[in-house]
C-alpha cells in the first residue's frame, strides 16, 4: 500500500512539474479585461457598453515559464466585418483565420510557446455591433503521455496483485 501511495504522489508531482504556467497581461488602454491572469489556463474578455460602432484595439502579452504547446481559443459574438486577430512573437506575426459560424466568429489556433518569450495577441474590431463581445482563452494541454502512462501502470499493479493472490 505504501508503494502505491508513493507512486501516486510521484505521479501528481510529475504532472505539476511538467505543466507550463502561462501569464497574461493586458495593455492599460484595452477595452477588454483579463479574467484569469496566471496558470495553465488564462482568459480575457470584452463586452460592448455602447449601442454599436465602437472600435476595439486590444493587446495582451502572454508568456510561459517552459516551452510547451499553446492553444488559443477566441469567440466573437457577433462578428463585425472588420475584425482581425494576430499573434506576434517578437519576430514573426501570425494572423489566425476567423471562421464565421452564423453570426459568431471563432478562432482556434495551436502553436509552440517558447519559454521566456513575450507573445502579443492583438484583437482589432473596427466597428463593433451593438451588444457584441469577445472571449479569449489560452491554455496548455496536459501531456498525452500522462493519460496513457497512468492506466498502464494501474494495469501492471492489478496484474501484480493478481499474481500475489494466485501464489498465496
Amino acid at each position: 500500500m505504501k508503494k502505491a501511495m508513493l507512486f501516486f504522489a510521484a505521479l501528481l508531482f510529475s504532472v505539476n512539474a511538467s505543466a507550463a504556467t502561462l501569464t497574461l497581461v493586458g495593455d492599460a488602454a484595452n477595452a477588454g479585461t483579463v479574467g484569469i491572469s496566471s496558470g495553465q489556463v488564462v482568459t480575457a474578455n470584452w463586452s460592448s457598453s455602447v449601442g454599436g460602432g465602437e472600435t476595439v484595439d486590444d493587446k495582451y502579452t502572454l508568456t510561459t515559464d517552459v516551452t510547451s504547446g499553446g492553444y488559443l481559443s477566441l469567440t466573437f459574438n457577433t462578428l463585425a466585418d472588420n475584425t482581425s486577430v494576430s499573434v506576434f512573437d517578437g519576430v514573426n506575426t501570425v494572423e489566425p483565420t476567423i471562421m464565421s459560424i452564423a453570426s459568431l466568429g471563432v478562432v482556434d489556433y495551436f502553436w509552440v510557446l517558447q519559454a521566456a518569450t513575450d507573445y502579443v495577441i492583438s484583437i482589432f474590431i473596427e466597428s463593433a455591433n451593438a451588444g457584441s463581445n469577445y472571449d479569449l482563452r489560452v491554455e496548455t494541454p496536459i501531456p498525452a503521455a500522462l493519460w496513457l502512462f497512468a492506466p498502464a501502470l494501474m494495469g501492471f499493479f492489478g496484474l501484480r496483485r493478481r499474481a500475489q493472490v494466485a501464489a498465496a
